[in-house]
């Protein structure tokens, strides 16, 4: 049976000393969640997220990380400086990296291949531009991007990948695609991980919806064929609305 997640994106939002507060309100409502529970949270609050929510539900995250293993990088960070500090994932290839860092899948999947050799899950992030959906390129850049990304790795190790489909236009707008729409995308991306492993595999790897989540929006989301969790942006900032959200997937039965 796949995991259900779902993982708040701080982004550049909260500074360490707003942690404790957040997950004093937090960690009471989310306590019985019966669910993956993922925060990424910038770098420099890692470490104190990961020794707050000690004993509890919550995957501490990365949001980011460089493809190489160390060097003259300045203010990056690599793998295992993340795992070293406790975080037990981290998200790999968000749309905002891709358009703001001019991230190609080729960089995407060198990342990709080093969280996991770090022992992190890899939330990896996928989904076309509103010119892609206008333009019906939708199947052929998530086909693309799940094959570019994916290069190089072994059916075993997909196990410690979730994948996270977020249509680009979407994102921050307040607008989430149709069901209907997000249920496509769904089946083309498992058909991608068919065609490039098998079906069994393909139907093992935990897919995301994110792009405008919220607290209002979540219970339609979640009764969506074939989505098994959210990556939630603006929302997850408010820990009520966050733990909204997570029991509303915790509570799902499908």
């Amino acid at each position: 049976m796949r995991k259900k997640y779902v993982i708040a994106n701080f982004k550049m939002n909260k500074v360490d000393s707003e942690i404790d507060g957040y997950l004093s309100t937090l960690l009471p409502l989310i306590s019985n969640a019966n669910c993956e529970v993922g925060l990424a949270v910038p770098s420099v609050s890692i470490k104190t997220t990961v020794q707050r929510v000690k004993g509890s539900n919550i995957i501490v995250a990365g949001q980011n990380l460089n493809e190489n293993n160390f060097g003259a990088y300045t203010g990056e960070i690599n793998a295992e400086m993340i795992a070293g500090v406790g975080a037990g994932a981290c998200i790999v290839g968000h749309s905002e990296r891709r358009n703001l860092f001019g991230e190609s899948n080729e960089i995407v999947n060198k990342k990709v291949l080093k969280a996991l050799k770090s022992g992190l899950v890899c939330v990896l992030c996928i989904g076309e531009t509103l010119y892609d959906r206008k333009n019906n390129l939708v199947e052929q850049v998530l086909q693309s991007q799940i094959s570019d990304c994916l290069t190089g790795l072994y059916s075993n190790e997909l196990k410690n990948i979730v994948i996270a489909y977020e249509p680009i236009w979407a994102i921050g707008s307040g607008s989430i695609l149709q069901p209907t729409d997000i249920e496509e995308a769904m089946k083309i991306i498992r058909k991608a991980l068919a065609h490039i492993y098998d079906e069994d595999v393909a139907n093992n790897v935990s897919l995301l919806y994110g792009g405008s989540v919220t607290d209002s929006n979540a219970k339609e989301i979640a009764k969506i064929n074939g989505v098994d969790g959210v990556l939630v942006g603006g929302a997850s900032l408010v820990p009520e609305k966050f733990g909204k959200i997570v029991n509303i997937f915790s509570n799902l039965k499908k």
